[in-house]
């Protein structure tokens, strides 16, 4: 299980696909409202501004959890704690685009270069037009890719933004995990992290890392009170390969997963969808069983149930590949949060936020 990428470019690339031509649809330029800065923050030399028209898109994608789709409700005095947890979010969200973007220059590759501006035009034009294969696009109708993005609450800036982030994470993951082409293995290149056993095994072994059997229900068709029946069931079970038997027998996860059990690091998951599934892997102990989880995310919702593993040489041995993934994943985690945690200290809220009406937010 790897680090993903945030709500927003998750819904783009749904309409987005990498094509080979040059730009030939016109940029929408934003209003003055949309440009308006509402967060800043910094980094080094480099000052990053979070525009209403992203802390709208997030907004309005986050807030139906906590409004139930009544904007009335962030006028009510009840909504001081639900906007700070929704800010949160938004923030979150924000300094993975910022981090990426000067991760990316900081390892040589400019976000904003020709190069990656050529690539942002492919993605739009083949998201108008398809690819003629996969990627049905809007049949080259420019006006209704637009319609759709606002209808995921995004505008041109926006998308353009969240597809440079793209690119962005692509090359740092490139640069760091290397590139591997199982058809072509001369066309292979070493990645900037070096990876020995030795590493991955302190890795696996040190307290960063757990074994856990993940169980998701699908939260679409099953309610919160059956996922919790099955976790007692789990919790319950007289013995570990009882409770296994429970679990693949209640669950849409893979076999595999639940009885090999997988390896969660203190960086390796997102943070924006992950940070509880991580906090509660973390706190398990073996034999134990976390509590039930509910995890949105844009492609579905899962409620998920965690029992712990104990890690041994064996299980080390046999899914060695997958624990180096998860070392990788945790390093490449680390060096993200790093600059996530410093752009954070560095927030600041302008004038243009502390008179934002929340309840008046929308695309209109």
């Amino acid at each position: 299980m790897k680090k993903i990428i945030s709500l927003l470019l998750c819904i783009l690339m749904l309409i987005s696909a990498v094509g080979c031509k040059k730009e030939k649809y016109p940029e929408i330029k934003s209003t003055a409202e949309e440009a308006r800065v509402v967060m800043t923050f910094k980094l080094g030399d480099e000052k990053y501004e979070m525009k209403y028209e992203l802390y709208r898109a997030l907004f309005l994608n986050y807030s139906e959890k906590y409004d139930n789709g009544d904007k009335a409700f962030w006028n009510s005095p009840e909504s001081g704690n639900a906007l700070a947890e929704l800010n949160e979010k938004i923030v979150e969200s924000a300094l993975d685009i910022f981090s990426t973007l000067h991760i990316a220059k900081k390892i040589g590759f400019d976000p904003y270069s020709k190069e990656a501006e050529n690539k942002i035009a492919e993605y739009i034009e083949t998201s108008v037009e398809g690819d003629g294969d996969t990627i049905t696009g809007f049949g080259g109708d420019y006006d209704a890719y637009l319609a759709s993005l606002k209808a995921s609450n995004m505008n041109y800036s926006v998308q353009k933004l969240l597809l440079r982030y793209s690119i962005a994470y692509d090359k740092i993951i490139e640069h760091y995990e290397g590139i591997s082409n199982e058809n072509n293995p001369t066309e292979n290149e070493e990645g900037a992290i070096k990876v020995t056993r030795e590493d991955v095994l302190n890795f696996y072994n040190s307290d960063s890392a757990v074994r856990v059997s993940p169980i998701t229900i699908n939260a679409t068709y099953i309610t919160y009170s059956r996922a919790n029946e099955i976790r007692n069931s789990i919790a319950s079970a007289e013995s570990a390969s009882m409770a296994l038997n429970i679990a693949i027998g209640s669950t849409t996860s893979i076999p595999s997963d639940i009885l090999d059990g997988v390896v969660i690091g203190t960086h390796s998951l997102d943070s924006i969808y992950y940070k509880d599934i991580t906090e509660a892997a973390l706190s398990l102990g073996e034999n134990e069983t976390s509590e039930v989880i509910y995890v949105a995310t844009d492609i579905g919702k899962e409620y998920w149930i965690l029992y712990g593993r104990e890690k041994s040489a064996e299980h080390f041995e046999s899914n060695y590949e997958h624990i180096k993934g998860v070392y990788i994943s945790q390093k490449i985690g680390e060096i993200i949060d790093s600059a996530k945690k410093q752009l954070k200290d560095s927030l600041t809220e302008t004038d243009s936020y502390k008179n934002l009406k929340h309840s008046e937010i929308s695309m209109k």
